[in-house]
């Protein structure tokens, strides 16, 4: 005979573990403020005039990531990482403009390990190394500007004019021109060849000299240019493109100098101590 709980099926359902519905885990996101507000890119891009752009937060899977030999060798551990960060598949990583890329990565380090950055520097004056802490949460979107004689194309490349008369058009870089200086890097230092980390970006970074687009064009051109031409270059560049401001006070605890210095971006930046 059944007993009541059983006739009246009050009886509390002792079901298997595999009937079970499985847990479902979601990972917290964010929204990120983009540098370039969406303005740079063509029209049918998921971030055409797109303010803001949201990612997951980091997890073990993520870590793995960032310490795969693998991927740190082949240099695409950063795309790779943001390819799992980004909530809209749609957005092809090497697509994303550097200053926007870079926004991403700092609000991913954020909401992992928070916004202090402790890191080893060397004083520039008295060259003893010092334990500086940055803070992350005051990394803000710079300003852009047009320097004097600077101009911005209608495909949104700037053109700068230099002081020998030569006219030099300058595109902004994105993923996919990041990794290939990655790997022109990573091949020098294989084969033991001089590393050349300045004319490697402006090689990037160029696309025309006074109308001229031939590859060994511009780089006799950037190989011959004045140093007071591609510091110029340079400054026009940096002022004109869409990027976070990565700049903040550093002060020597044992002589007191101080000075406004880019936050580096050391190993330590995603595996804090």
């Amino acid at each position: 005979m059944r007993n009541n709980e059983e006739r009246l099926g009050t009886k509390d359902d002792q079901s298997s573990p595999s009937t079970l519905s499985p847990l479902e885990f979601v990972s917290p996101t964010s929204f990120v403020k983009l540098p370039s507000r969406g303005s740079y890119y063509p029209e049918g891009h998921p971030l055409h005039n797109q303010e803001t752009i949201e990612i997951k937060e980091m997890t073990a899977k993520e870590e793995d990531i960032l310490t795969s030999k693998a991927l740190l060798e082949q240099g695409v551990a950063i795309d790779r990482l943001l390819g799992s960060l980004l909530i809209d598949k749609t957005i092809k990583t090497n697509t994303l403009l550097a200053g926007d890329r870079n926004a991403i990565m700092v609000q991913a380090r954020i909401s992992a390990y928070g916004s202090s950055y402790k890191v080893a520097i060397n004083c520039p004056a008295c060259g003893e190394q010092n334990k500086h802490e940055f803070d992350l949460s005051e990394v803000q979107a710079a300003e852009t500007e047009l320097h004097e004689g600077v101009e911005r194309l209608p495909n949104n490349n700037i053109l700068v004019k230099l002081s020998n008369g030569w006219e030099i058009e300058c595109k902004m870089l994105d993923g996919a021109d990041e990794k290939r200086l990655v790997k022109e890097s990573e091949r020098k230092k294989k084969k033991k060849l001089p590393e050349a980390p300045l004319t490697d970006m402006l090689n990037a970074i160029v696309v025309s000299v006074s109308g001229h687009r031939e590859a060994e064009t511009i780089e006799k051109a950037v190989a011959f240019m004045p140093a007071k031409d591609t510091r110029m270059l340079r400054e026009a560049y940096q002022a004109a493109i869409p990027n976070v401001d990565m700049s903040q006070t550093f002060e020597c605890q044992t002589c007191g100098h101080f000075e406004d210095m880019e936050i580096p971006l050391s190993a330590e930046f995603f595996w804090p101590k």
